[in-house]
């Protein structure tokens, strides 16, 4: 997944096919649910009141979960390494569990918020643009999440750091 697009790989990682986030949501989730050879659950109604959730699709429980929500359109989350077998990974390379902390390091100062102020993220791994569509004026696209030490803990797309925050 990158900041703009989702895509899939062969075993060789060669690309198989892949969807733009622009295309909007149902190509999204036909697109995984292709991909992942499974069909989502799906919950509706308030589902996280904080940020206007209003559907959730979500594959190997919590694994993967594209949010429908206002005023993005949608959000696709990696909580895991992979599901049914298929891996989830960042245009970066890395997945939720691997350390992403040279990676973090190598950003530019835009991209890496340590709102802690102890090493960890989250970052913005694909930049598309300086603002978001809703007016939050950091880097916007790819967003994953560190925890002390390096390790990602969870990778969204398309959004801000904002993801992580309620």
């Amino acid at each position: 997944m990158s900041g703009s697009q989702l895509m899939s790989e062969t075993a060789i990682e060669q690309p198989r096919s892949s969807v733009d986030f622009a295309e909007g949501t149902d190509a999204a989730v036909v697109f995984l649910s292709d991909a992942l050879a499974t069909m989502p659950e799906l919950s509706t109604g308030e589902i996280e009141a904080c940020s206007n959730v209003t559907a959730r699709y979500s594959w190997g429980g919590t694994a993967l979960v594209l949010d429908a929500w206002e005023p993005a359109g949608f959000v696709v989350t990696f909580n895991e390494p992979s599901v049914n077998g298929v891996a989830l990974k960042s245009s970066g390379n890395f997945a939720v569990g691997d350390n992403a902390q040279a990676f973090f390091d190598a950003l530019p100062r835009e991209q890496a918020v340590d709102e802690y102020n102890d090493g960890s993220g989250p970052f913005v791994y694909d930049k598309v643009a300086d603002a978001s569509p809703w007016g939050e004026s950091n880097a916007y696209g790819g967003v994953a999440r560190l925890v002390t030490g390096g390790e990602v803990v969870s990778i969204v797309a398309p959004d801000t750091t904002r993801a992580f925050y309620c």
